[in-house]
């Protein structure tokens, strides 16, 4: 039976992991549960010697544009 700090650890890992796979994708949400599906998926691998452990990702900066350039309509109220 696995220890509940090897637990812990692991759900930290999956979730470090599960982020990643959020910033890879552009932080869209709603893809929760299927980001830490896939993290975990990708540690069991590598735990089990079929896959190395995945890179870390750079997460992906958007930048403002500076004021007066033309921005696509808005959803949003305001």
């Amino acid at each position: 039976m696995p220890n509940s700090n090897d637990a812990t650890t692991r759900n930290e890992a999956i979730a470090k992991r599960a982020y990643e796979l959020y910033l890879q994708r552009g932080s869209v949400s709603g893809h929760e549960l299927d980001d830490w599906l896939e993290a975990e998926a990708e540690l069991s691998r590598a735990a089990a010697g079929d896959a190395p452990h995945p890179a870390a990702v750079q997460p992906v900066v958007r930048r403002r544009s500076p004021r007066g350039d033309a921005h696509p309509p808005s959803n949003r109220r305001i």
